[in-house]
């Protein structure tokens, strides 16, 4: 009788595989050295097991056009996988094809989405691009105080850039709302650094 694994033993065991790691790591290295034929024969097989890593990696190949003409589609569908199970680069990519119009449709309510989760997990663009979002009514309701406290947290990377745009609207907000935006981003860098 044929022994039947359970889907997530099998993710499991995929994920752990010596030889699952090794085509990935080969794969991004030949994405790397400009190798994209055999990048995408060692990173289509991880696509199709759901590999987030590989699903970007060919997505980037395909959106430009590295094979061929570009495959925007195609790697829109890519991105867009990898973004969904939470791979960064993913989300600042699609927020990034979103705030262009590469690809997609321009969408600044789809970028400030993909650009909020991005900055959740950390990543100094987004939070920067978000603060914007929020300054300037791009894709968001304007709200000064997540503004402020997306640039206040940004500062932390950006900044001068990011003192200077938090200053200009700061300039047009209350101190109490300033307040308010400083102990946001104070919990939000307290939580993050736990």
């Amino acid at each position: 009788m044929p022994i039947r694994l359970s889907p997530i033993l099998l993710a499991i065991m995929i994920l752990v595989s010596p030889s699952f790691a090794a085509d990935l790591q080969s794969g991004l290295t030949n994405l790397d050295q400009g190798n994209y034929e055999a990048a995408e024969s060692q990173l289509s097989p991880l696509v199709e097991q759901g590999n987030a890593k590989a699903q970007y990696a060919l997505g980037i190949i395909y959106l430009n056009g590295f094979l061929e003409e570009p495959k925007t589609g195609t790697a829109t569908q890519l991105i867009r996988r990898a973004a969904e199970q939470g791979y960064l680069p993913a989300q600042t990519e699609l927020a990034r094809m979103y705030r262009t119009g590469e690809g997609v449709p321009q969408n600044f309510a789809k970028m400030a989405d993909w650009y909020s989760r991005a900055a959740e997990q950390g990543d100094v663009g987004a939070q920067l691009f978000l603060a914007d979002s929020f300054a300037y009514g791009y894709g968001v309701d304007r709200d000064l105080v997540k503004a402020y406290m997306w640039y206040e947290i940004a500062i932390q990377y950006w900044g001068p850039l990011a003192v200077r745009a938090r200053d200009i609207i700061g300039g047009q907000m209350k101190p109490e709302d300033i307040a308010q935006a400083v102990t946001l981003a104070g919990n939000w860098l307290h939580e993050r650094n736990r």
